[in-house]
């Protein structure tokens, strides 16, 4: 498979139309497996930002009074046109992101899931009524907000993009997805599938760029509510502004996931959990576990079972057979991980495993690509900064205690709050993790991946807002609901 086979274009659509962004300075956009320029990314500008306003505003005063059985109509025709071009997507998503050709099927396999799960918004669109008094009813009816904004991250270009498509087109929504600049061909491919569904010129828009379109959007008038995927000093900053300017928002950051391992775990399947949650992506999941706590005298044969598992990951571009891990996703992500990495050597940690001069496999150029190999981090003091940042890579922060109780201190000793997992065999150890980690999506002997149909939360700097992005939860964000009493 090679480059050409691939639609390697980043354009903005707005109203229906695709058209190149009228921004200055073109953005690079790589390939992650080879550092490799493969296309330019001339990005939107103010005006451009403008215009999308403009389009989705016209566009939403005709969709958003259509019947809910007709938007599901769409979404429908999407899930069917993402089912028949899994794999054309896939070896975008790899080319643009990085990640293997299996990690990216599974990436489209989720959008598919997030559609299906929006598909059913008619069996949550319930207008409770109650009879208050004789003669006298009441009743609740949702109503679509009106122009929408959806900022994506890098990790998951097609997935999150249909995501956030997908309920805030079904509830009647018009939106504006502002895609990432890192990845943005697989975002964009994946908006002209979608497009393939028929949709009403304006209903979906989608403009690349930097910073300034971003603020644009949040403080326009016409836009009401702005959800987003990021880190979480940027998702901070977005959920202020968007505060401030009187928008509704959800705003998901990062997050430094501990994974716990009782002294009465299967060690086996310990580390089996440690390895795919935590170098699954190459480390670039809002779930993937990054600070291992061992309880007790099992620090020595887990840290055994993980090395030898991790030593059997491949590393390499993804599009070659065989590779289980490819490279993070930017130079700049790949620099920043080294000197953390250098840090904390300096700080006196030790190396279990070191994959800073990690020999990669694959195609050609593979040797200039943004890699690191899994890493293990012993000896760190949690309470030193390098500990506690959120990396987004693959590396591992383990530490040894002797209690449980310390397990969980060290383990919400964090800003963050999004995941946690405990491996044990007893049902008390298990019970009292659950009651005392702060962290909004908990696993038992395996690492929480919620399905698109069950609520994801996240706790701390890992989520501003009051309403999740997963599960029912959006049907409630992206509607307003009225109450209607009747007197006849």
């Amino acid at each position: 498979m090679t480059m050409t086979d691939v639609d390697l274009t980043a354009t903005c659509l707005i109203g229906g139309r695709w058209v190149l962004g009228s921004g200055v300075d073109a953005i690079e956009v790589f390939n992650p497996a080879t550092g490799r320029v493969i296309t330019e990314l001339v990005p939107a500008s103010i005006e451009d930002a403008e215009a999308a306003v403009v389009a989705a505003s016209r566009a939403f005063a005709d969709w958003g009074s259509r019947p809910l059985s007709e938007r599901v109509r769409f979404l429908y025709r999407m899930k069917v046109i993402l089912e028949d071009n899994v794999e054309s997507l896939a070896r975008v998503i790899t080319i643009d992101q990085g990640k293997t050709l299996d990690e990216a099927r599974g990436e489209v396999g989720r959008a598919v899931d997030f559609l299906e799960t929006a598909i059913a918004a008619p069996m949550l669109y319930h207008s409770d009524a109650v009879n208050v008094t004789t003669g006298v009813d009441a009743r609740r009816v949702r109503e679509p907000l009106g122009v929408c904004v959806a900022v994506t991250p890098s990790n998951f270009p097609v997935m999150n993009t249909v995501q956030f498509s997908a309920w805030a087109l079904v509830t009647g929504n018009a939106l504006i997805i502002k895609a990432s600049e890192q990845d943005p061909l697989a975002s964009t491919a994946v908006i002209r599938l979608l497009q393939r569904a028929g949709l009403p010129d304006g209903v979906l828009n989608l403009v690349h760029g930097r910073a300034d379109v971003v603020k644009h959007l949040i403080a326009h008038p016409s836009v009401v509510a702005v959800s987003c995927i990021t880190s979480s000093p940027t998702a901070r900053a977005i959920y202020a502004a968007a505060a401030v300017a009187g928008k509704r928002v959800q705003a998901n950051g990062g997050a430094k996931n501990p994974i716990v391992v009782a002294a009465d775990a299967d060690l086996d399947r310990a580390a089996a959990g440690i390895v795919s949650s935590s170098y699954g992506m190459a480390g670039q999941r809002c779930l993937a576990g990054s600070r291992v706590v061992v309880v007790g005298d099992v620090y020595g044969d887990l840290m055994d079972r993980v090395v030898a598992l991790a030593d059997q990951l491949v590393v390499g571009d993804g599009m070659a057979e065989g590779v289980t891990m490819g490279p993070v996703v930017s130079a700049e992500s790949k620099e920043r991980i080294l000197a953390a990495l250098g840090e904390a050597e300096d700080l006196g940690a030790t190396f279990v495993l070191d994959g800073r001069n990690v020999k990669p496999v694959g195609g050609v150029g593979s040797e200039n690509g943004y890699f690191i190999g899994p890493t293990i981090v012993a000896d760190l003091d949690p309470r030193h900064g390098v500990e506690g940042r959120e990396l987004f890579g693959p590396v591992i922060n383990v530490h040894r205690v002797d209690t449980l109780a310390e397990a969980i201190a060290l383990s919400n000793d964090t800003e963050f709050g999004n995941a946690a997992a405990v491996f044990t065999s007893s049902g008390a150890v298990a019970a009292e993790f659950e009651r005392g980690i702060r962290a909004g999506n908990v696993g038992v002997n395996a690492f929480p991946a919620p399905p698109a149909n069950v609520t994801m939360g996240g706790y701390g700097a890992s989520f501003y807002g009051d309403l999740h992005v997963c599960g029912a939860a959006p049907l409630d964000f992206f509607t307003d609901q009225k109450l209607v009493v009747t007197r006849w």
